[in-house]
């Protein structure tokens, strides 16, 4: 288990030292350093990919069964998502927002239990890797477009428009995913397809945001209101993911 943690660590401090470069080079003017950023971030993605791998090994399985591997694994699917969109789009507040995102999450990481213990019944199941790397990658969609939103209302800007609305098309379509095939998980674990269990419910509000938001950007909403609408859906995804753990209880109670 020590080169998983060394690995995961090592990816921190990569994260963190794209965060410091990019923002060095925008204060001191130097495009050099902010350029180092996207490398620093490949090298990042690049620990994270071991970490996860030796994690597997360790486990003998997918690390997704708790917050603390699920919330590894939303991390994995950050810098893919960030590389993607910087190539397609050539927008460079891409890598600090993925570093910011990344940082981030990795500090939530750090404060997570990282014990591992045997897979609960319900979750011996197949459709564990679908629903969980689904949902992972939706919510890492939604914290890149929240970071360059808030980058962009903090700065009083103008916001990526396109790169905003293709990053919340991009969330929602994993979303959908993995509520879906949550619903069918659901029913092969529990008999229902639907329970109304908190996690389900709050996972359907964020749903409808999103839903919203696009249907907004969809009749003209533009700039930063629209990237004001996208931070605040996040604050659904965070509680989505983290609050309903720790203050409501229900049969997600393990995740």
């Amino acid at each position: 288990m020590a080169a998983q943690v060394t690995l995961i660590n090592v990816s921190f401090a990569l994260s963190l030292a794209a965060l410091a470069a990019w923002a060095a080079g925008y204060v001191l003017g130097r495009e050099r350093l902010a350029a180092a950023a996207p490398w620093a971030l490949g090298l990042a993605w690049a620990a994270l990919t071991g970490g996860l791998a030796a994690l597997w090994a360790a486990l003998g399985r997918p690390p997704l069964a708790n917050q603390y591997e699920s919330l590894l694994t939303l991390l994995w699917f950050v810098f893919p998502l960030a590389f993607y969109f910087l190539r397609r789009t050539g927008r460079r507040e891409i890598a600090p927002a993925a570093a910011l995102a990344a940082c981030l999450l990795f500090g939530a990481a750090a404060l997570l239990d990282k014990t591992a213990r045997p897979l609960m019944p319900a979750l011996r199941s197949n459709w564990l890797v679908f629903h969980v790397l689904s949902s992972m990658a939706a919510y890492a969609a939604f914290a890149l477009a929240a970071a360059a939103g808030a980058w962009a209302v903090f700065r009083a800007e103008a916001a990526a428009d396109d790169f905003l609305l293709r990053l919340t098309k991009a969330g929602f379509a994993f979303l959908t995913l993995g509520i879906i095939t949550g619903s069918v998980w659901a029913e092969t674990a529990w008999g229902a397809w639907w329970s109304w269990d908190p996690k389900e419910t709050w996972s359907l509000l964020t749903w409808l945001a999103y839903a919203v938001a696009l249907h907004l950007r969809l009749k003209g909403l533009r700039g930063r209101k629209f990237a004001v609408i996208l931070v605040c859906c996040f604050a659904l995804v965070l509680f989505t993911y983290f609050g309903v753990n720790y203050l409501l209880s229900g049969m997600h109670s393990y995740a």
